[in-house]
Order: structure tokens, then sequence, then C-alpha cells
């Protein structure tokens, strides 16, 4: 062939590949305004774009060669590349898009409203929403009281934005560009931010859409008034039109002003944010989001039924102003209040289809199988809401609920993608490298942390005791089944629960999360993450290794607390069962049989001691005894409700909950939610009615004593008001 020849067939080949790109490209802008006027997955021209460049090869092969491939004359050369190129695209695209919905990017949820009415819902699905990182925004005045805005306002514009179930708004505390950059660019565009100040009544607020990769910023408006509130609306609009979300016919979400749906008071705003709850409803009483946090906080934390249930009734209450999300969490969480999880279960299950992100869906999800001891469910749910929402929050889920079931390589090998990214997700490595018993590369790890992060020092304790530990000493679970078993806290109600499995420790906190737990010593597990709380678990065993319970410490920032957790064995939970019946033959014959296999748990002599004391005492004379107790002493607060005794003290740096007090002498009562607490009744030289609380001692040596402590730090006697 001449060479003037060759130069005409690529000069062709050329013009035919030109004609191609513009058609596809063509194509592909027709198609995506297909997808998106019919809400078809956006992955289809990605697919398609991918398919088009990688086609090139085998098309340029028939450019050049068409005058004898038309004849379908091919050469063995023309034979093996252009299968194999659609092979080996077809490979990719599998192994590219797989796993992707390419579906429709909208679906229709359906529900029973209060009334009981038939409703119906278009959504979009989660993988197709706009991820939008909201950072902390600067002061620029030098009006200190106006600090609690660096993060307020990103809060405020997260919990308005979280009505569009278009976005994924997701708010960070970070100030600094790096961290922003560093958080941002994981997954997602663009991140929001802004500075603000206030002249005289004037509050101004700058926003910013910025680039993730860069901090370069992309879009930006002033925003200026007298009252926040409408300028938060007013921000979310600006973020909302430029998140790249368009309103269509079937897309379309209530947008309730933050004054409606939270308070119209920015001081009771202010309060909830910090989540001072108490106050923020004291300041507004029908503020219905801050009684339904404060419901959900005290119970994961187990405060006591009696508060989480009056908490949930007050959010009930007031649900009307909320929208239909937080209508649909208020139900929930009375569900829960009530222990009627079957409710609840089927609640939480029809929502995670709205909403598969939701932290508070997915907490009770996630309790739900600590309840029922489901690891692997626990790590299957988790990976499938880290694939549709990737974020710190369930990426750090994705890692408990890995070492929970044992997937410690899959772990490992996942932080290593980002961790080129995001160094510091290196330390989310030390747990998972000791359960796969690497002790030299998870120390050096640890050392490696500690020197970059000294601010990690105290949080660290519990990993370098873990080290030296399995430095000396083989990896063996079964000398750790002595922890199995339930606890109950001496401070509220809550229980936790340890059981062998995978190859680990298991620790279930009731309406919370599993998670695996590392041996640390001989009667000692840890567990946590160095960059938020680690955790000790310290079995205490008497003088015949009975196990008595479970001295629980959490490591922050600067601070170590300690909590004292009962071990409630068979005998004790067979009394619990019948004394929670009203069955009190049966639970005295029990309980008796219960302080005799425990004789260090003083909560069972006052439970045995009331019950003595009723069945020697008559109703009336024990409705009449509570009566002449009842009334304010100071912060304290007792009254008598359909034959009940009630106790809740409140004041300005306390507030405890509301529980029920049950009279074991005429003037001593046991608290059935705090175990080691005794309220005392006595009467004042002045003749006037004093209380006063005993607590019980937990000391060294396993010295167990009722203590009375009143003194500077602590008040703990007071007179019955005038």
């Amino acid at each position: 062939m001449t060479e003037k020849k060759r130069q005409k067939k690529w000069l062709n080949t050329l013009k035919f590949l030109a004609a191609y790109l513009v058609a596809a490209w063509t194509f592909l802008q027709f198609i995506d305004w297909i997808l998106n006027r019919y809400n078809v997955s956006p992955h289809w021209v990605d697919i398609l774009l991918w398919f088009f460049i990688g086609i090139t090869p085998s098309l340029l092969i028939y450019f050049y060669h068409q005058e004898r491939l038309s004849k379908r004359i091919l050469k063995l050369r023309e034979k093996i590349i252009i299968p194999l190129n659609v092979i080996l695209l077809a490979i990719a695209l599998y192994f590219g898009f797989g796993n992707s919905d390419l579906g429709a990017t909208t679906k229709e949820i359906q529900y029973t409203d209060e009334q009981g009415q038939a409703k119906r819902e278009i959504i979009t699905k989660e993988e197709f929403r706009i991820g939008v990182p909201i950072y902390g925004f600067k002061n620029l005045d030098e009006e200190k009281s106006l600090d609690w805005l660096r993060y307020g306002i990103g809060r405020l514009l997260e919990e308005d934005l979280s009505q569009n179930k278009s976005l994924s708004p997701d708010f960070g505390f970070y100030t600094d560009t790096s961290t922003k950059i560093e958080e941002s660019s994981l997954f997602n565009d663009f991140y929001i931010d802004g500075d603000y100040k206030k002249d005289g009544d004037l509050y101004t607020i700058k926003a910013y859409k910025r680039k993730s990769t860069n901090g370069k910023i992309l879009k930006e408006q002033v925003f200026t008034g007298k009252d926040i509130l409408p300028l938060i609306d007013e921000i979310t609009v600006f973020i909302t039109e430029n998140s790249g979300f368009i309103e269509t016919r079937q897309l379309r979400y209530l947008d309730y002003p933050i004054n409606e749906f939270m308070s119209s008071s920015l001081e009771a705003i202010k309060e909830y944010l910090n989540g001072n709850y108490s106050k923020a409803i004291a300041i507004d009483k029908n503020f219905a989001l801050a009684y339904l946090e404060y419901a959900k906080r005290s119970l994961r934390v187990s405060r006591g039924k009696l508060e989480v249930q009056d908490l949930a009734d007050k959010a009930f209450d007031n649900r009307n102003r909320l929208p239909l999300q937080k209508q649909l969490e208020v139900h929930i969480q009375r569900s829960l209040a009530y222990e009627n999880f079957d409710d609840a279960t089927e609640q939480v299950k029809l929502q995670l289809e709205v909403d598969p992100h939701n932290s508070f869906y997915n907490q009770v999800l996630f309790s739900i199988y600590g309840e029922t001891k489901q690891t692997d469910k626990f790590f299957e749910s988790s990976g499938k809401l880290f694939d549709m929402d990737q974020n710190p929050d369930t990426g750090t889920n994705l890692a408990i609920a890995s070492m929970v079931s044992g997937n410690d390589e899959m772990l490992i090998n996942e932080i290593e993608k980002y961790e080129i990214i995001s160094p510091n997700l290196k330390v989310f490595k030390i747990q998972p490298l000791l359960f796969r018993n690497e002790i030299t590369k998870a120390d050096a790890l640890l050392e490696d942390i500690k020197t970059l992060y000294p601010n990690y020092k105290n949080r660290a304790q519990v990993y370098d005791s873990a080290v030296q530990y399995l430095k000396k000493n083989d990896y063996n679970i079964s000398k750790f089944k002595k922890f199995e078993g339930i606890y109950r806290s001496s401070f509220n109600e809550q229980t936790s629960t340890y059981w062998v499995e995978n190859n680990r420790l298991i620790h279930y906190v009731k309406n919370q999360r599993m998670r695996a737990l590392l041996p640390a010593g001989e009667n000692s597990v840890v567990s946590g993450f160095l960059n938020n709380e680690t955790y000790k678990h310290n079995l205490v065993v008497d003088s015949t290794y009975k196990v008595i319970g479970i001295n629980f410490q959490e490591f922050n920032y600067r601070n170590t607390n300690s909590y004292w957790y009962w071990k409630e064995d068979e005998s004790i939970q067979k009394a619990h069962e019948a004394f929670d019946n009203g069955d009190i033959e049966s639970a005295k014959k029990l309980y008796n049989v219960a302080l005799e296999n425990n004789p260090k748990h003083a909560y069972l002599s006052n439970t045995l001691a009331y019950i003595n004391y009723i069945t020697n005492t008559s109703k009336d004379n024990i409705n009449q005894q509570n009566k002449s107790f009842s009334g304010d002493y100071g912060p304290r607060k007792f009254w008598v409700e359909e034959d009940k005794f009630y106790y809740k003290r409140k004041d300005n740096n306390t507030e405890l909950a509301k529980v029920e007090l049950l009279p074991i002498s005429e003037n001593r009562y046991m608290d059935l939610t705090r175990l080691g607490t005794i309220m005392e009744f006595v009467e004042d030289s002045p003749g006037k009615l004093a209380s006063k609380a005993y607590s019980y001692i937990i000391g060294n040596e396993l010295r167990f004593e009722w203590e009375f402590v009143d003194n500077d730090n602590v008040k703990n006697y007071f007179l019955i008001d005038d």
C-alpha cells in the first residue's frame, strides 16, 4: 500500500471516528435528559459513556479496514482482538456497575397514618441522594456569647435540610480547611461552610459552597436580618438550589420553617443544640423536638422507664408541630418507651425504606439485633448502609459490626482503601490487628498514633494494656467466658449482656449497639476508638472467685468515669420475674435464694425488706405514710400518683429521672431505678421533715456499705419547704 493511500485511509478513519464521537455524545445528552425526565438511574449514562470509549479500539480497526471487513474477510488478529475487546469491556462494566441500582431513582412508599388512612409518597432512593457535608461557621464578631453559632448554624441547617429526602445533609464540627477537605472529599463533590457576625441587632451570615477537593468557593451568598431563624431557612434554600436538586411534580417536599417545627425561642434552641434538653423544654414547654431527643437519650442510657414514658408522652402531645418524618419518630419512640417492641420493629423497618441512613432508625434496628444476638445481621445491615451512604458515621458503624462478626481482614482492607486520602483512619486498624493477633503491627501503629495525636493519651491507655497483655499471653478467648451473663447498673435501669461468639467476647448494652472486646488482663477487656471514647471492663470476683459485678470505665479526652454493674445470675433473674408478675409469695422465696447465692448484692435485701413490709402493713397505712412525706424538699420533689410514691430531683446543676420509691420501713424507701440508693425521711431538730439519701459504696477490697454523704461538694440533706 502506498504512503498516500495509507494517509487517506487514516484520514477517513479519523473522520468516521469524529462523527462517531459526536453522535455518541449527542446520544448521551439525549439519554441523560430521558433519565432525568423519568427519574431513571444516572448510572446508565456512565455505563454508555464507558461502553462508547471502551469499544473504540474495535471501531478504529473497523474504520481503517472497512473495505475488507464489509466483505466479511477477517484476519486472525481481528478475530482475536475484536471479541477480546468486547469481552474485557463487558467484564469491566460488570465489576464497575454490577452492584449499582440501574432502576428508577425514586420509589413509592405506602404507609398508614394516625387516622388509619392509607397514604403514599414518592421519595428519592438513598443511593441517588445528594450528599451535603456542612461544617462549622466562623465567628467574625468579638462577642463570645455568639460562639455557640459556630456549630449551631450548621446543626440547624442539617435539621432543616433533612426534610428534603433528595438530600443527605451531614454536619461536622470541624472549622479548619484541611480537615474539611480531607473529610468531605472522601464521598462528596462539595461542602458548605461560612462565617457570621452581629452588628447591633443585625445578624450577617455568609454561606459558601466549596469544592471538596481544594476548598475553592463555587457559590456564595450573604444573608442579613434581625432574626437568625428566618436566615437559616433562607440559607437552606440557597444550599438546595446549588446542590443539584431539581424539584419536580413527583419530588416535592414540605419545608417547615425552623421556628415552627423547632422553637421560636433562640435561647431554647441554643440549649437544645448544646444537648441541654431539660433547659430547652423549661424555656419552651411545647418544644416537641427537644422532648423527642430527650426521650431518645434517656432510653439509650436507660435513665428509667417512667422518665422515658413521660418524655415520649409530651413529645406525642406536641407532635403536630413536627414534619411528618419526625412525627413517625415520635410514634416509634413511644412504642419503645412502653415496650411495644413488635410495633416499633415494624415501624422502623418501614421507615428505613424511606430514610435508610437515619441514625435513630438504625440505632433501634441495631439494638434489636443486639437483643437477639444477630451478629451477622448487624454486619449485613451495616454494610448495606455504608454502601448507600458513605460517611464517617456509617463507616464507624461498619467498623464496629465488622469486628463483632469477625470480619477483621475485610475491615483492614476497607480502611486501607481510604487511608491515603484520610490518614487519621488508621486509628480504626488497631482493634482488627489485635483480633488477628498481629501484635507487633498493632503496637507500632499505637505508638505512631500517640506521637501524632498526643491528645489521645488518656484514651490510649486501654490499648496499651491490651497490647502488653497479648504480648505475654496467647489470644485465648475461652479464658474470658467467665464474663458471660447479664449485669444490671447500680445507677439506673441499664443492663449489659456479655457472650462469646466469633472467637471474641461480645458486649451488648440495652438499646445500644453490640461491640467486640479485646483481652487486656486476666479480668479485663477493652473496646472503643481512640478518636472518640475507649472503655475498660474490669471483672470483680469475691474470695471464692464468684463473679460479683463489673467496674466499667469510660476514658474520655481528659477524664475517666467509672460505673458499677451487678452480675445477675439465674436465681436473681427468676426472682425479678416473679416480682414483676406480681407473684409476691414466690418472689419472696426466690429472693431469699438469690440473696443466699449473692450476699454482696445489697438491693436484694432491700427488695426482701419491701416484700416483708407490704405483707405486714395495710395498704391504707402505706398510702397515708407516702402522703405524709409528700412535698418539695428544696430541689427534691415527692408526690403520690395513683397510689404510688414518686421522686424527682431538679436544680440548676442536676436533673435526675422520675423514679418510683418502694417503702422498706416506716421512713425508708428503696429506689426502683437506682438500686444503689435508699431515701430516708427524718424529723429535723426544729421539728420539720427532712430528706436524706444513702448510697451503696463499693470501696477497696470489696468493702460494700451504705453511706450518707453531705458536705460542701455534695448537698444531700434537705428540709421540707414551708
